[in-house]
């Protein structure tokens, strides 16, 4: 099994939330309003003025090969431009569920 974290801009997440809905994923877990800095872009989400946006962060359990078509979506979604600039991030870790 893997856990899939996947952080991104607000402006984005409902585009995020129709790819993992059509891959088939069994459910995730998503926080809103999730601020973010970033030292070595210009992806600094503090929700103010100077830093306007904030993030959506998904937590998402799969099996292995789910995991691999979703990285598969995920990495033809940064392609895109509007994505780019938007900002997103995503990680997978094994993981083991114990209860």
């Amino acid at each position: 099994m893997k856990m899939v974290w996947i952080t991104c801009n607000e402006s984005i997440s409902e585009e995020l939330m129709e790819i993992l809905d059509s891959d088939g994923i069994a459910g995730y877990t998503v926080w809103k309003d999730v601020l973010g800095k970033d030292n070595r872009g210009s992806n600094t989400h503090w929700d103010n003025a100077v830093f306007p946006g904030k993030n959506w962060a998904f937590m998402i359990f799969c099996q292995d090969s789910n995991a691999c078509r979703l990285r598969e979506k995920l990495e033809d979604f940064r392609e895109r431009p509007y994505v780019k600039k938007a900002g997103i991030k995503a990680f997978i870790n094994d993981s083991e569920e114990i209860i």
